[in-house]
Formats: C-alpha cells, structure tokens, sequence
C-alpha cells in the first residue's frame, strides 16, 4: 500500500459495541468493546473476518461516537442478528482513502491529520465514519514501533 490509496470498500457486518463516550475514556471503552465483540462472534460459532476495528461516526471532541470490534462474514449475520441484535451494524460499500500507519498509538493523531489534509487537498469531501484498522494487536510482548494500523477515511 502507497502513503495513499483509495479503494472501493464492499458492504460488511461489523459486530461492535456502539456508544458516545468522553474521549478521555477510549482505552476503557476499547478493552471492554473488543471482548464483548469478540464473544458475541465466537457465540455463534464464528470468527472475525479480519482485524480489529473502531469505527468513528463523530469528530473526537470532548466525546465520540464510536464503535469497536469486527468484521464477520455475511454467512453468520442471521445468527448474531437473533443473538446480538445491537452489536450487528451493516456498512454500506463505499470509497475510502486509506493511509497506513506503522508505529506506536500515540503517533495516530498526526497520522490522521496528515490523511484529512490529504483529502483536502484532493477536494474530496468525507463521509460520515471513520475508522481505523488494528493489522497488529498490541501485546504485552509486542514493539509498539512495529504496530501497523490502516486509517480509512470514507469519501462522499
């Protein structure tokens, strides 16, 4: 993947925990949400389709609108829709600009920033979410240097 590069992101499930929370609070939220996302899935007998993702439907101010957790395949929507009817969210196919990011968290504001600006300078307007892809999990173990995190910026 380029610095940047914009792709047609097909129609997906995501099993998440959706909530506004201060942003202060964004560790927390992530810690619980992924684990309630996690076994919902593995409660119907699935797995995730791909990496952890925390999906941003507002700006980070003061608080977010935020949803964390993963994708599943089609194939297991009827089951977690019966089962998890408020974790299961259809997202819609739709262009994005992604950007990837490798480092520790901490360098993901400017990450983004440099991404917005990209968009701008395109003159592209954004849609309406956000999100950011975890390629690498962090571990106790883990090189926060060697994280790698997609950044995905929808385009209306």
């Amino acid at each position: 993947m380029s610095d940047h590069t914009t792709v047609t992101v097909p129609a997906h499930i995501l099993v998440a925990s959706r909530e506004t929370i201060p942003t202060d609070n964004m560790t927390g939220y992530f810690d619980g949400a992924f684990t309630r996302a996690l076994r919902a899935v593995r409660s119907v007998g699935a797995e995730p389709a791909g990496p952890a993702r925390a999906y941003y439907f507002s700006p980070l101010t003061d608080s977010v609108d935020i949803a964390g957790g993963f994708p599943v395949a089609e194939e297991h929507a009827e089951a977690l829709t019966a089962a998890h009817p408020d974790l299961v969210h259809r997202i819609p196919e739709h262009e994005a600009l992604v950007r990837r990011h490798t480092g520790p968290y901490d360098g993901l504001t400017a990450a983004w920033q440099e991404l917005s600006d990209h968009v701008r300078s395109l003159g592209r307007p954004t849609g309406p979410v956000f999100w950011e892809e975890y390629v690498t999990m962090p571990t106790p173990e883990a090189d926060p240097a060697e994280m790698i995190t997609d950044l995905y910026a929808t385009l209306a």
